[in-house]
């Protein structure tokens, strides 16, 4: 965990607020001109009425410099204050500032108080290149991130002021002035017990806060078959890092449940979903569930098996295209098993795959980075086979299996780290679907520092697709394969996180994304040419 985030998890824990005006969001950088649309946002974090007359807003580049002087004002506790150029209309008061962009040093903005005798400060972007001060007097050494145009500098929690910046302030890319700031809390669907029989369904699974902050408000937690509502309940804010055991008992058929978890400005809708087969049949036997074929530099290759019943022999073997093998044995319960070298490793790497999911290999093969075949074998007899090309595999990142009605197609994780090893397999996060024919690009421009992601959702005409989709840069140069004439069904969304084929960040700048889509049995070809921006 990041110090900076340590620090503040203590001040959130142990610490009282000090009575005192703090810079709680401002915008430096408007899209488009500055002039009359630079704002700053203050929050009275105290008990008292505080009087502004005399205070002073300064902006710091190569030194402090004074840009506004309060006329008299009185700011109430709990209460926000906006101060705006003259083409913000719902300003309180009003000033045309000129604060720093940002973009190669450290600058700031200041806050003093009427007597001089405190204030508060943001720092933002680095290096501290002429030393400018934090609120204790010294050359700051934590600063907030430079954000792109169009964003505000926000209070993870409104008012709250360690005096870290990295801690306090974050990038926000839907400015909220005179209103409460955004709570960017990740909720995440854990670990889950399954009782089916005879159309009496029992779920137990957690609801996890991964985030070092409570939400303002209660999530949703639904579950629904066949798009009819079947278990709903709302959980309460969790305090940072608690979990909530969710039990459920109901009727239901043998139809796949799908569960939900809605939070509102959860960053990571990728943990928020999961979809439980209850049809034995359908899911019958022994498959490959998931594979890791290229992982990041110290970590291993493995292999996901998804064993549905409990009365199967043990023994099995993956078969590559060399006609290497891969040899283990499965406990005999039913559930996700993940297959590797070096267990230990793999529990550290995925600290949610639960231990008993993990099966060391008597004989192990390398996984092609560059495209091969497996085929997954029980005394001679071939359960399962796949294969993959070398355009389909991305650094980090595994392959997932899943089903749209009775045919297998394969993806890339949407998982924040990458895999979901002994648990089920990710969905893709909410989006607009387009009208029929049509595929909608958003998220452009795009900070992949801050997590955020380009997505392309398409509604194709036919239930069965081939699909193309590279992203280049403007010399032509292709950067990354997100499909390659990969099957498809009729809906679905690809997602680009800013990276390249090996998981390199790209340079802010321009790119091109082609996309080509035809029906799996022959046909037209169609071909879309999308611009993406990336900001840094």
């Amino acid at each position: 965990m990041p110090k900076a985030w340590l620090g503040l998890l203590s001040w959130l824990l142990c610490l009282p607020l000090q009575a005192a005006i703090v810079i709680n969001e401002v915008c430096y950088d408007p899209l488009g001109t500055d002039e009359g649309y630079e704002w700053i946002e203050l929050y009275n974090n105290g008990a008292d009425n505080e009087q502004l007359e005399g205070a002073t807003i300064l902006s710091g580049g190569q030194s402090w410099t004074v840009q506004y002087t309060f006329p008299a004002f009185i700011l109430r506790p709990g209460h926000f204050l906006l101060i705006a150029g003259d083409q913000i209309p719902v300003a309180q008061l009003y000033h045309n500032f000129s604060f720093q962009n940002g973009g190669s040093e450290t600058d700031g903005i200041r806050y003093l108080s009427p007597d001089g005798s405190w204030g508060d400060t943001v720092l933002y972007d680095s290096p501290n290149s002429f030393g400018l001060s934090d609120d204790s007097g010294l050359p700051g050494t934590s600063f907030a991130p430079d954000v792109p145009a169009g964003f505000s500098l926000a209070r993870a929690i409104d008012g709250l002021d360690s005096d870290d910046c990295a801690a306090d302030f974050i990038a926000e890319s839907n400015p909220t002035p005179l209103t409460a700031n955004r709570r960017r809390c990740d909720y995440a669907l854990g670990k889950y017990d399954l009782f089916y029989q005879d159309g009496y369904c029992e779920l137990d699974i957690w609801v996890k806060n991964l985030s070092l902050l409570s939400p303002n408000s209660d999530a949703l937690f639904t579950i629904t078959q066949n798009e009819q509502q079947q278990f709903q309940q709302s959980i309460i804010p969790l305090s940072p890092l608690d979990s909530l055991l969710v039990s459920a008992t109901f009727s239901c058929g043998n139809e796949p449940l799908a569960i939900t978890l809605v939070l509102a400005d959860d960053p990571d809708s990728t943990n928020n979903s999961l979809v439980l087969q209850l049809d034995s049949e359908q899911q019958s036997g022994v498959y490959v569930s998931e594979f890791m074929a290229n992982p990041e530099t110290n970590n291993q290759e493995w292999v996901e098996l998804s064993q549905n019943s409990a009365d199967r022999a043990t023994e099995y073997s993956i078969t590559d295209l060399s006609g290497n093998k891969i040899e283990f044995t499965l406990p005999t319960p039913a559930g996700f098993y993940v297959v590797c070298q070096d267990t230990t490793a793999l529990r550290l790497r995925y600290p949610d795959c639960p231990g008993s999911a993990i099966v060391k290999a008597r004989a192990w093969t390398n996984l092609n980075n560059d495209g091969d075949s497996l085929v997954l074998q029980q005394a001679g007899s071939t359960l399962d086979s796949l294969a993959y090309s070398e355009a389909e595999i991305i650094r980090g990142v595994s392959r997932e299996r899943y089903l749209e009605g009775e045919t297998v197609f394969w993806r890339n994780s949407y998982s924040s780290s990458g895999a979901t090893p002994g648990l089920p397999n990710s969905l893709p996060p909410q989006a607009a679907i387009p009208q029929a024919g049509k595929i909608t690009l958003s998220g452009s421009p795009c900070k992949p520092e801050a997590g955020e992601k380009i997505s392309l959702a398409y509604h194709l005409n036919s239930p069965s697709n081939r699909i193309s989709c590279s992203v280049f840069d403007l010399k032509g140069s292709k950067l990354r394969t997100l499909a390659d004439y990969s099957l498809s069904g009729e809906l679905g969304v690809l997602y680009w996180d800013g990276r390249k084929q090996d998981g390199a960040l790209v340079p802010r700048g321009l790119y091109i994304i082609l996309w080509e889509s035809q029906c799996s049995e022959g046909g037209r070809i169609f071909r879309k040419q999308f611009s993406a921006v990336i900001n840094r």
